[in-house]
């Protein structure tokens, strides 16, 4: 397997980036932090909107209230782990904590920007010329931040191509007069080239910096690439990689990324999805040269393939981890119940995939409600999965909640780690082959027969 030199430490390629989203909410996040032994190095992605307390939010650490005594940010996540195991016990008493360092970790900082603009707005009363000055101001303090906590690789500062409204912004009439009043186009060019401004007066400047890719249409990506290029070339000063934005959903692009694929052997439902991260990867590639390429968002597990094949080095998702937070306190006592009488929403165990000695399950892949999953269905071998021992016993730690809260938490972070060791699994078997063709031979399952037909029409 190939690797990419990060600061001594390396970098797969491909690699999945796990989400860490500390900071952004508490529970399953906090304890995704305490047992982070059972994804071990893989590599993480972390949002500055989340870690830094200058932005109000929702679920603000105190952590993160003063960071001046940190020259690194895997020293920082370690306070945090044990003052999450050590101070408020959120540890399952049933599990003897390991010891682990996040500095062996490559950690990738994402913005957030497009959380940061409600910020910013307000900040300079809504006025489109002054929030446009404050905006760069906002831009280098975050590749400072980014510089002085020595994260391995940070994404360019943008506006962003995909926006959560969780605080009732379009109630917000000013708010969203001056969005609509943002050429965004324009506001994220000025910011590339504030970017290569700020990078090129720099003497050294320790993280690797990823220019974001932004595009309405696939000639507006190829086009977005050749300004990155030329920019480049003018200031002298090259990025070590791109950062695919805006593509991770379909619903938010133009139909013209997809509308010439025909889904009719394939059907959508899996397989559309797939289609604009690994076309905005072939635009880059074919521009890029040999340097890395991270799809934003992309990292579902049937992107995976389709991205590398394509282009892309690396990806991230949160929807691993995501989907163990679906379940409700009612489902944790009808787990042994595959056929519950009433609807009840469970927490989601990733089925199929490929076993840590390299075979093929015979599961499809995909998430399934934990009620649902055979008891003695077969384990990957991945860390999770050694320490759970069997479906049975995840269920049996799941249905704790009433009686002891870190049990369920156990549970579900069993499931969830599991899932991000089978992203990363994938990665690396691909890795193995030369093309997508090959792969999908050596490895014959439904998804990737579907996702052959597609990869076929790009």
């Amino acid at each position: 397997m190939k690797y990419y030199d990060v600061h001594g430490k390396r970098l797969p390629i491909p690699s999945f980036f796990q989400v860490y989203n500390y900071g952004g909410g508490n529970g399953d996040k906090d304890r995704e932090i305490v047992y982070s032994e059972f994804t071990g190095n893989t590599p993480a992605l972390i949002n500055y909107y989340y870690i830094n307390n200058r932005y109000p939010h929702l679920f603000q650490s105190r952590m993160f209230d003063d960071l001046s005594g940190y020259s690194k940010v895997g020293d920082l996540y370690n306070d945090i782990r044990r003052k999450l195991i050590d101070q408020k016990g959120e540890i399952y008493s049933g599990y003897k904590s390991r010891e682990y360092d996040f500095n062996c970790k490559v950690f990738l900082l994402d913005s957030g920007a497009f959380n940061i603009v409600k910020y910013i707005a307000e900040s300079v009363d809504y006025d489109i010329s002054r929030f446009k000055e404050a905006l760069i101001g906002h831009m280098r303090d975050y590749y400072d931040f980014a510089d002085r906590l020595k994260f391995d690789i940070v994404v360019g500062f943008d506006l962003g191509g995909k926006y959560t409204e969780k605080d009732n912004e379009k109630g917000n009439k000013r708010l969203r007069d001056l969005l609509a009043g943002i050429d965004a186009e324009k506001v994220n060019d000025i910011l590339l080239e504030e970017t290569v401004r700020y990078l090129s007066s720099k003497g050294s400047y320790y993280p690797h910096v990823l220019a974001p890719v932004h595009g309405a249409t696939p000639e507006d990506y190829a086009a977005c690439t050749e300004r990155i290029l030329a920019l480049e070339k003018a200031y002298s000063c090259e990025f070590w990689g791109f950062a695919l934005g805006g593509i991770a959903s379909y619903r938010q692009v133009d139909d013209s990324w997809y509308g010439d694929i025909d889904f009719r052997k394939t059907g959508k439902s899996g397989t559309i999805e797939t289609v604009t991260p690994a076309r905005a990867s072939m635009i880059v590639r074919k521009r890029a040269g040999s340097r890395p390429i991270h799809a934003l968002g992309c990292g579902g597990y049937p992107n995976i393939a389709m991205n590398y094949f394509c282009g892309a080095t690396s990806f991230d998702a949160a929807s691993p981890v995501r989907r163990v937070g679906d379940g409700s306190l009612e489902s944790t006592r009808l787990v042994f119940d595959p056929c519950p009488h009433r609807k009840v929403g469970f927490s989601r165990y990733f089925v199929g995939g490929i076993d840590m000695d390299g075979t093929m399950r015979e599961e499809p892949c995909t998430y399934v409600r934990l009620n649902e999953v055979d008891d003695n269905m077969s384990l990957c071998g991945c860390p999770a999965c050694k320490e759970a021992g069997s479906i049975r016993n995840i269920k049996k730690l799941y249905s704790m909640k009433s009686s002891d809260n870190e049990a369920n938490y156990f549970s579900r972070q069993l499931m969830g780690l599991h899932a991000v060791n089978q992203h990363r699994k994938l990665c690396e078997v691909i890795a193995d082959y030369a093309s997508f063709y090959d792969f999908c031979k050596a490895y014959p399952n439904t998804l990737n027969t579907r996702l052959k037909e597609i990869y076929r029409q790009l």
